[in-house]
């Protein structure tokens, strides 16, 4: 019976120690970078890539008429576009990464105006 007790008295500490455990559930990334109207009209670089296992389900971005979206697209993904001043010129993204990262980004100039906008999500597991 003292064994028993000892025992018991042993092992109920350690159930308070920390347990390590590895990253390995997805993380789900929304991701969505600033509008911008464009002081003049230009063309814009759309971009989406990712590091590691990240994969996008959807990508939605802004051209003259209106928004595109596109679904499970190939990465690295690329499309240029022409837009007006008028234009909310922005990029969105949603998808899942369990080791690396999803990057969207945006690109114009045009007659010296430049604009730009990012946006990225990551996890590292070791």
């Amino acid at each position: 019976m003292k064994k028993m007790s000892f025992l018991l008295l042993a092992l109920i500490p350690m159930m308070f120690l920390p347990v390590s455990c590895k990253k390995d559930k997805e993380v789900t990334c929304t991701l969505v970078t600033a509008t911008t109207q464009p002081p003049v009209d230009m063309n814009v670089t759309y971009k989406a890539a990712q590091t590691g296992d990240g994969t996008i389900s959807s990508l939605t971005y802004v051209t003259i008429t209106g928004t595109v979206t596109v679904a499970n697209p190939q990465l690295p993904w690329e499309v240029t576009v022409a837009v007006t001043t008028t234009t909310n010129v922005s990029i969105a993204a949603a998808g899942t990464v369990k080791n690396g990262s999803l990057n969207i980004s945006y690109d114009g100039n045009s007659g010296g105006a430049t604009i730009h906008g990012s946006d990225f999500c990551s996890q590292e597991t070791n």
